[in-house]
């Protein structure tokens, strides 16, 4: 999530996003963050969280036998290496994109949109409506489904004037996303995943390109749909699918209450990033709600 300033577009990145302003006195915090702003943002990230609930409900009987994602195995070793894999890719892609963008590449970098998103959103949706609802939808009432699934967020990339689509299109990737890293993702790897990408987040946004990637978008292209506009705060798509993500696991692994309290500790701890940005420039949005989003695993796992 990323509040910058009132003069400036409104920009983020796919794997998370970044708070930030410019120093701003304590007295003022209702006026930097308007309580209508807050309340739309949380009000948002909760719809998603239990949106992807409700996907992930359909697999409570399915979880364990389901396959994972565990190229390096499921020791804590492996599952280091697990998630090393996917950050970086995440710093690859980011990086190429960024030279792209320095390049004026931009026809390259929106078909590169078009084709991830539309063919992952695809195959994302076809896989979990065919597991959970294959016994009473056809196979081609599937595969409709999950092109017009898709078709949402191809089409934000192009019809950026319209806010609505951008909403939609992120409530699809962050509740679609979330539900399939939790189903296929297993202790440990399902833990440190998380926490490497908090991690990165802090790296990205004070030494890695996130940063650079922002500031050389400016002016020539809009990183929608991997951002929505709510208010006057940018909620970045990777962080959606990550608020989304944990709480879903924690119903798979303990209970529905822990799935809840999960979601509680996470919008308690987009609050106090919010507090701190009253008082620091630059901080990345990860890190604080992940952690917290953890106390029920701690308590009950």
């Amino acid at each position: 999530i990323r509040r910058p300033p009132r003069s400036t577009p409104l920009y983020s990145s796919a794997a998370s996003d970044v708070y930030k302003r410019q120093i701003l006195k304590m007295s003022n915090f209702r006026n930097i963050f308007p309580i209508k702003d807050i309340l739309s943002i949380h009000i948002f990230v909760f719809v998603v969280q239990l949106a992807s609930l409700f996907l992930t409900s359909n697999f409570l009987g399915l979880y364990q036998s389901l396959p994972s994602y565990q190229p390096a195995g499921n020791t804590v070793s492996g599952s280091i290496l697990n998630s090393l894999i996917l950050v970086f890719s995440t710093f690859v892609i980011t990086v190429v994109i960024l030279v792209l963008l320095k390049r004026k590449r931009l026809r390259i970098i929106k078909l590169f949109f078009v084709f991830v998103l539309g063919m992952g959103t695809f195959s994302v949706s076809y896989l979990l409506v065919t597991i959970a609802f294959g016994s009473f939808l056809s196979s081609s009432m599937v595969v409709v489904l999950s092109i017009f699934l898709s078709l949402i967020p191809m089409s934000a990339i192009t019809i950026l004037q319209s806010n609505f689509l951008q909403l939609t299109s992120s409530f699809i990737l962050g509740s679609l996303y979330g539900t399939s890293i939790a189903i296929f993702l297993k202790p440990p790897t399902i833990f440190l995943i998380p926490i490497a990408f908090a991690i990165y987040d802090i790296y990205a946004v004070f030494r890695g390109p996130l940063k650079s990637l922002v500031d050389s978008s400016k002016n020539t292209f809009d990183l929608r749909p991997l951002i929505v506009n709510i208010g006057n705060f940018n909620l970045g798509v990777g962080d959606l699918i990550f608020y989304s993500m944990i709480p879903s696991s924690a119903l798979l692994l303990l209970t529905p209450f822990a799935a809840f309290l999960s979601i509680m500790f996470i919008h308690i701890g987009m609050i106090l990033t919010f507090y701190l940005l009253t008082r620091f420039d630059l901080l990345p949005g990860l890190p604080i709600p992940i952690a917290l989003s953890f106390i029920p695993f701690l308590l009950f796992y």
